[in-house]
């Protein structure tokens, strides 16, 4: 019966896991115990096992958080796997814009108005970043990232994570080498939002087929092997 009970509470604190956002913090332990009527034992113990999971992380005398360390551990994988590839930064590009465009399809159909605010607001920071490179390219991800929860699958948002996390670890963004590159990028980034929310899938291929063809293109012509990253 205990077993039971603690599978059914690992359910619902992961279900609550996925609607929260990354860094964002637990409610009391003492809270928690008393909405799900369970000790604050069996709380622990199932906390725990969520930290295990790399899905939170507990801070003594803090409290817990929910982590991204899940996404971490697929790099990780995923980076053992590509290491010892010549090729790795290619096959990483062509798995992302496989996948990108999957995701731009998906979120047609399912995105929210409440998404579409969300990728609108991402635009506009990249719009006041766009001669701070490393800010901008950190709001490009969150924009990315974004349109994979607008999918509403969540293994997408997971997958993109890893694959953004090895870009970060081994290779340069695009515009750190090519900033005339932020022009073009915001004009599809605006055609994408606008193709999305009005579900048409004939543009969405158009413009996700050239936005991510063009960032395969600009790091195929690059001298990946004389930049230190």
């Amino acid at each position: 019966m205990a077993t039971l009970l603690s599978s059914e509470i690992l359910e619902k604190l992961e279900g609550r896991i996925r609607e929260m956002e990354v860094g964002e913090k637990f409610p009391s332990e003492r809270k928690m115990a008393e909405e799900f009527g369970i000790s604050r034992n069996m709380l622990r113990e199932s906390l725990r096992v969520l930290s295990d999971k790399g899905l939170i992380e507990v801070i003594p005398g803090k409290g817990a958080y929910v982590s991204n360390r899940q996404d971490e551990k697929l790099a990780d994988y995923l980076e053992s796997v590509v290491f010892d590839n010549h090729n790795y930064l290619m096959d990483i590009v062509e798995v992302r814009s496989v996948l990108e465009m999957e995701v731009c399809l998906k979120a047609a159909k399912v995105a929210t108005k409440e998404d579409i605010c969300e990728l609108e607001a991402i635009y506009e920071q990249m719009e006041t970043y766009r001669k701070h490179v490393k800010k901008f390219n950190e709001c490009d991800v969150a924009f990315h990232l974004q349109i994979a929860k607008a999918s509403h699958n969540s293994i997408y948002p997971a997958l993109l994570s890893s694959l953004y996390a090895i870009s970060e670890r081994k290779f340069f963004m695009i515009t750190e080498i090519y900033p005339t590159r932020v022009d073009s990028a915001q004009k599809e980034h605006k055609a994408l939002i606008e193709a999305i929310r009005d579900q048409d899938r004939k543009s969405i291929k158009a413009i996700a087929g050239k936005h991510f063809d063009i960032q395969d293109i600009l790091i195929s012509q690059s001298k990946i092997k004389d930049i230190k990253v």
